[in-house]
């Protein structure tokens, strides 16, 4: 099992959210979690095309924290809300959950942080939280899923070996999305990064630094395999 080395504690986490009942089901980044001090406050991002595009999709906010035009920000127990998404600490399993999570379950990590390398997600809801790395100075590593295996792979899930080396590639002709960021494996296509983290590839490759990746874990059923990968983000002589 690989783990993550470099732990980065972040100030903030983006939420996204999948419409599940949509043909395409797309993804958008539709707010923040922002600690200040001692507290953790959730924004939604109003004015932002991911946020209307959400709403016309069926969006009205995270079921704790729905949308009201007028409230800028909520902040009455955020992180207490989010963290009933993860398993407690006190589960006898839970150092398999950090495990499959690259996460060293001997790792000192904080509840805000667990959320963003966990993504925290449900199998009913849609939603996701992310870290976006915004304040990684130096080299770090998160596990990313291939988005899109099932329809737009072109290896067998029992083709490809753990450990692979992939690649990163923009496709900024992509006509669907110009930030789409194909996955591909000795060539071949293995699926795209999804759209809530293709920001975080392509700042930190616009700025020169390397991005590379292996196959880590898969698993899933038959009818819907998943296959991960294990992301590390040094500078460019990293």
């Amino acid at each position: 099992m690989r783990y993550i080395e470099h732990l980065v504690e972040p100030d903030r986490i983006l939420l996204s959210w999948q419409a599940l009942a949509s043909k395409n089901r797309s993804r958008f980044v539709v707010g923040e979690l922002v600690r200040k001090a001692e507290k953790v406050i959730l924004r939604y991002f109003h004015e932002s095309e991911d946020f209307q595009r959400a709403k016309e999709n069926g969006f009205t906010g995270y079921p704790a924290f729905q949308i009201q035009e007028d409230v800028t920000q909520y902040d009455n127990q955020v992180l207490e809300a989010f963290i009933r998404r993860l398993p407690p600490r006190s589960r006898s399993d839970f150092s398999r959950y950090m495990e499959l999570r690259g996460l060293n379950p001997e790792a000192k990590i904080s509840d805000f942080a667990l959320l963003g390398y966990s993504g925290a997600r449900l199998p009913d809801d849609g939603f996701e939280l992310i870290h976006p790395f915004d304040n990684a100075d130096g080299p770090f590593e998160f596990i990313v899923e291939v988005a899109g295996f099932r329809h737009e792979s072109q290896v067998a899930v029992d083709d490809i070996a753990l450990e692979a080396n992939i690649s990163f590639v923009p496709e900024p002709k992509n006509t669907f999305d110009a930030k789409a960021i194909r996955i591909e494996l000795h060539g071949q296509k293995l699926g795209y990064v999804d759209r809530g983290r293709a920001d975080i590839f392509h700042r930190h490759l616009q700025t020169g630094r390397q991005v590379t990746g292996r196959v880590t874990r898969k698993n899933g059923t038959p009818e819907r395999p998943l296959v991960y990968i294990y992301t590390r983000v040094t500078q460019s002589n990293g």
